[in-house]
């Protein structure tokens, strides 16, 4: 299994960009700076090292990486490359080519052949004896591959790897609910008003609507500081208006002196305990101490109250006890089965759980975010149809192309090769 990260993986604040799938590598990306002006060339260097690392190989840990780092970085250059002279030549990024051995690792060629979502995933799935190299299972993901090797993964792990994810019974009822909602007001609008809808819904008029200026006039006034604080010191912490809130407050008070009524000796009880500590509160504030026949008569009604309780609890543990059963997994299912079997208008099933026993959303869709990363390697032959892959050769480097793919930029490769080769010789 691959080392558990000595700090999180996806950190906003640290901007690193990891090998994954995770939305939040596009934001890194986004607003990923060059060096700081005041840098020095060490200081340049250990970024760049801090950088790369972070992409290439993250999940191997830095004596694994030294072991297979090659000093001697080779590009490929045609003779018709050789022949030409002319100064427009695009350079040999030869800098791209310090990664290369790791691409060499079964987790990674995973990884690039979008098989996983990031190389821990493939290891996970190496891990659990879900794919095989030449037709044998290998459960290492280190494990180097030469030019030609066969790699398969099973299709379900890669369903579940590039499709969404499967959302729990909760959530699914949540959004059908949501949806039924919105569906209900949509025919209710449609009966009141067909024709309004239906030129709403087939000739809009532009993305915002018609601009309006008295409208946006009133909408900005609206959002001044005045008017916000009025709204808000109109309502409770509930969100609820203070009128509201104190009609409420009545009822709720209303129904429980109803239920204490409904309860005469709990209520007789209660009345009296708060009448003895409305006694005894007085008596404390005057200097006096109560008398021996309150105080006992106090003790009393207060262990009354807490027998009452008492037997009240015993009740419904005994209760309790004689309905408790083993549970069996199968009730889940069997639950899930019965709600999934509603029918609605738009789609089979309950939302992602039409077939219960797929760990993926069902019906199987793309996760989100994920055109960005799908960037198929020239040195890999694919077939999504069957989950196999061909490792053609080693990745190589040719003038203004590389077949290492990395999101960060030729210069930080290039410093990086400088920071290990300097602690190598």
């Amino acid at each position: 299994m691959p080392k558990k990260p000595s700090s999180p993986l996806r950190s906003l604040a640290r901007g690193l960009v990891r090998a994954s799938w995770h939305k939040q590598n596009l934001y890194n990306i986004f607003k990923k700076e060059a060096y700081r002006r005041s840098a020095s060339l060490y200081q340049q260097k250990w970024e760049s090292k801090r950088e790369t690392r972070a992409y290439h190989g993250e999940h191997m840990t830095e004596n694994n990486w030294l072991g297979i780092f090659q000093k001697n970085l080779v590009g490929a250059e045609t003779l018709h490359d050789k022949d030409d002279k002319s100064s427009e030549r695009e350079p040999l990024p030869v800098g791209l080519q310090l990664y290369a051995p790791v691409e060499r690792r079964l987790d990674m060629a995973m990884f690039r052949a979008m098989f996983a979502g990031s190389p821990r995933q493939a290891r996970e799935f190496i891990s659990s004896g879900k794919v095989k190299v030449n037709g044998s299972k290998v459960k290492h993901g280190f494990y180097p591959l030469r030019p030609g090797d066969v790699f398969s993964v099973e299709p379900e792990c890669v369903l579940t790897a590039v499709g969404r994810e499967k959302p729990s019974d909760g959530l699914s009822k949540d959004i059908d609910a949501k949806q039924l909602e919105a569906f209900n007001k949509f025919k209710e609008s449609c009966r009141e008003d067909p024709r309004n809808m239906f030129e709403q819904k087939f000739m809009p008029t532009s993305v915002d609507g018609p601009y309006d200026p008295d409208r946006l006039y009133k909408k900005v006034r609206a959002m001044t500081v005045e008017n916000l604080t009025n709204k808000i010191q109109g309502l409770s912490l509930d969100g609820v208006s203070a009128d509201e809130l104190t009609a409420r407050g009545k009822e709720e008070v209303e129904q429980y002196r109803n239920e204490f009524q409904a309860n005469g000796n709990v209520a007789a009880d209660d009345k009296s305990i708060s009448q003895l500590a409305t006694q005894f509160f007085r008596l404390d504030n005057s200097g006096s101490n109560p008398s021996p026949e309150a105080v006992e008569l106090l003790k009393k009604i207060v262990e009354r109250r807490v027998d009452i309780q008492q037997a009240e609890l015993q009740d419904l543990v005994r209760l309790f006890r004689g309905a408790a059963t083993v549970y069996d997994a199968r009730w889940y299912y069997a639950y899930l089965e019965e709600y999934c079997g509603s029918a609605l208008p738009w789609q089979d099933g309950a939302y992602g759980l039409q077939d219960i026993s797929k760990p993926y959303f069902t019906p199987w869709t793309p996760r989100t975010f994920l055109a960005p990363f799908a960037i198929v390697p020239w040195h890999l032959e694919i077939s999504y149809k069957t989950c196999h892959a061909v490792y053609l050769r080693d990745p190589i480097t040719r003038r203004g192309h590389s077949e290492v793919i990395s999101p960060l930029p030729l210069y930080m490769h290039e410093n990086a090769y400088l920071f290990y080769v300097r602690d190598r010789q």
